[in-house]
């Protein structure tokens, strides 16, 4: 596979696009253990090493200015995308036992009040 079918193949679009901007192989140097490492925090936010090096070092370099109006370290990305699939997980499994038990207008109130609370959010300007 050639360099300009691995860029578009990432699924970064912005960076593969223009020619000028094609990533190439770098060298850097790890030790074996340090590489054990990087490859264990990897697998903890599930990308390959070379991902996970590749974009917590551009988020180093980039800095909170970089990331836009709310900045999210991009190793934050995928834990909040997985504590968002839980949290939902967890509250669809407890609605439906509420629903279950005969608790209906309880989940009815409680629905109201997160949507509430949700609008407040929207209104809200940041600091």
């Amino acid at each position: 596979m050639s360099e300009v079918e691995r860029n578009s193949a990432s699924g970064d679009g912005n960076a593969a696009a223009r020619a000028d901007d094609l990533r190439r192989t770098r060298s850097i140097r790890f030790s074996d253990s340090e590489w054990e490492e990087v490859k264990g925090a990897a697998r903890g936010h599930d990308m390959p090493a070379a991902e996970f090096v590749r974009r917590t070092m551009l988020g180093l370099a980039r800095g909170p200015e970089g990331a836009g109006a709310a900045p999210v370290p991009l190793l934050l990305a995928p834990l909040i995308e997985r504590t968002f699939r839980y949290a939902w997980f967890l509250a669809t499994e407890k609605r439906d036992a509420m629903l279950r038990e005969g608790r209906g207008e309880e989940v009815d109130r409680l629905v109201a009040e997160a949507r509430a609370f949700q609008e407040t959010l929207g209104r809200s300007t940041p600091d």
